[in-house]
């Protein structure tokens, strides 16, 4: 019964260990921001996940990642503030906007 028990908790810590990290920001990104950031929305001038240029340009309109955030935190353009989740917080929002300027 002993070695049954270890077995099962052995194969559960290989399972956890063997499951890739998950990126920060990705599940903010897939929960919230892919309705309007998501490449196959051409309805949506927002810039698209993985469009570094896009977004590079929108950082420097932005002065910075900072005001990025804040424009994700207090609704900028079309898009509501915080994504119309007000239980974000900046930090999850800042998470995800590096997501969507790195993804590939």
């Amino acid at each position: 019964m002993r070695l049954a028990s270890a077995l099962l908790a052995a194969c559960g810590l290989l399972a956890s260990a063997a499951a890739p990290a998950q990126q920060p920001g990705r599940a903010v990104y897939e929960s919230v921001c892919i309705a309007c950031h998501a490449v196959e929305n051409v309805m949506v001038s927002a810039p698209k996940l993985g469009a570094r240029k896009d977004w590079q340009q929108r950082q420097q309109r932005a002065g910075g990642l900072d005001g990025l955030v804040r424009n994700a935190a207090n609704g900028v353009g079309a898009m509501p503030a915080r994504g119309g989740r007000d239980e974000l917080d900046e930090a999850q929002l800042k998470a995800a906007i590096r997501y969507m300027m790195q993804a590939d």
